[in-house]
């Protein structure tokens, strides 16, 4: 059962019930002595807001001669948290970035510069402030609460001069914050 992040108690109560008996001399219960008593056990559980998965699948490009011939790219970042959990998640700008641009690299100097925005909007996806993407207007939402995707989009930008022709990468993370 999926629960919200919160505090939760109750209280386990056994009963015991005994009956002692004080055999006499020739077996026969000389002294009885029943009773009983309850012995109440308190149990906590405190649920924390959290994501058990983050899918974030690579974002390939392909190839094309020119920075302006690379097609936008389409995804999805799919999480799975607490249930009913209101959080913020945001993407890096990655291990290249230069004024706020990110950037794939090849060798020690090569950029392709190229952004990831919510949706099909022109909403920058970054990690600070307005470019972070709020749980409540999630792409999609399960009828628990609890998965939830992001659609976006990936673009080269067209008008860069083309850099040499190699293997351009980048790494991103992705971020919840709650």
């Amino acid at each position: 059962q999926s629960v919200a992040a919160g505090t939760y108690t109750a209280s386990l109560n056994l009963n015991i019930s005994w009956s002692i008996c004080t055999v006499g001399a020739i077996g026969i219960c000389a002294i009885p002595d029943p009773g009983s008593d309850t012995l109440s056990i308190p149990i906590t559980l405190i649920v924390a807001n959290d994501c058990a998965t983050i899918t974030a699948p690579d974002i390939n490009f392909g190839s094309a001669p020119v920075a302006g011939s690379f097609s936008t790219q389409s995804g999805t970042i799919t999480l799975v948290c607490t249930k009913s959990a209101t959080y913020t998640v945001g993407i890096s700008d990655g291990q290249n970035a230069s004024g706020g641009v990110r950037n794939m690299l090849n060798g020690v100097a090569n950029l392709l510069s190229y952004d990831i925005y919510q949706s099909t909007s022109n909403n920058r996806w970054g990690s600070v402030g307005s470019q972070r993407w709020s749980s409540t207007a999630a792409t999609t939402t399960s009828p628990d609460t609890m998965t939830k995707t992001y659609n976006y989009t990936a673009k080269i930008f067209p008008t860069q001069n083309t850099p040499p022709a190699g293997v351009y990468n980048d790494t991103l993370i992705v971020d919840v914050a709650f």
